[in-house]
């Protein structure tokens, strides 16, 4: 075991991929397969727009596919979101006044069919039916990209229907275990967007810890990194505030806990490192 493990260190194997987020980086370690990495927050706080964001670094800085299961919003909507990633032209005008950017857009839709980038949309899918997703997923980009694939992205836990009327904390905590067995089988990151509860607004800070998540506890216990999200302009009601906090409360990959600060533009989804 000793060898084996002295052998992927040496190789290099046993390091995250990293997309240039250096803070957050820093404490994470990067991307890793297999994992789960869940990210947290309530609403308005940008959950989508980070998970959009990191998915164009994925295809863009490391070449790997990535596939975005969305539950919530339908297949244009996300697409307009990562159109407005790519070309810088907020998402509200791509889809409300087209004529102004055409030139800008149809650059931006040029690039975007050249990403290796797929949508899977479902108005309530099962954890089976997201299994079965990636699967063809993997099995589409894999002639052509290689068997590595970039990551997975569902938005969000919540959206994911119960088996069952039972108990709703075991229910949801049955779907993320369900969901970390797909990235342990698939050796790929699955990056599980989910809603917190609003007990952060009580406190004098308002950030959010790993107490909040809602319906169930046994997410953090199965989750290998949980990421919460707070934007203090959500607050302040200050639009020149871009600043959002990614606050790493657990981390079995790597070990760091801690807190990293970035920019944030959500009309582009354009997440960006602070100057150094």
């Amino acid at each position: 075991m000793g060898i084996e493990l002295f052998q992927k260190l040496e190789m290099g194997n046993m390091a995250g991929d990293k997309v240039g987020w250096y803070d957050l980086e820093n404490i994470t370690g990067g991307i890793y397969p297999s994992s789960l990495v869940v990210v947290a927050a309530e609403s308005h706080m940008g959950k989508t727009h980070f998970m959009i964001s990191y998915a164009y670094e994925i295809m863009t800085k490391l070449g790997k596919p990535v596939l975005y299961v969305t539950p919530e919003m339908d297949k244009n909507q996300l697409n307009a979101r990562m159109l407005a990633r790519i070309t810088g032209v907020d998402a509200s005008m791509i889809q409300t006044n087209t004529q102004c950017y055409w030139e800008q857009i149809a650059q931006g839709i040029g690039q975007m069919v050249e990403l290796p980038w797929k949508v899977y949309e479902h108005s309530s899918p099962t954890t089976t039916m997201i299994a079965s997703a990636v699967r063809r997923a993997i099995a589409e980009f894999g002639g052509s990209i290689g068997a590595v694939f970039g990551a997975v992205f569902i938005d969000y836990l919540q959206q994911i229907p119960l088996e069952s009327g039972g108990n709703m904390a075991f229910e949801v905590g049955k779907i993320t275990r369900q969901i970390r067995d797909i990235a342990k089988s698939h050796k790929i990151p699955v990056f599980l967007g989910c809603q917190i509860n609003r007990g952060n607004q009580t406190t004098a800070d308002k950030r959010p810890n790993r107490h909040l998540l809602r319906n169930s506890g046994e997410i953090f216990e199965v989750c290998d990194q949980l990421i919460m999200l707070y934007r203090d302009a959500v607050y302040t009601k200050d639009p020149s505030d871009r600043t959002i906090e990614l606050i790493v409360e657990k981390n079995r990959l790597y070990g760091k806990l801690g807190t990293a600060t970035m920019l944030c533009d959500l009309s582009t989804s354009k997440f960006l490192n602070l100057a150094r």
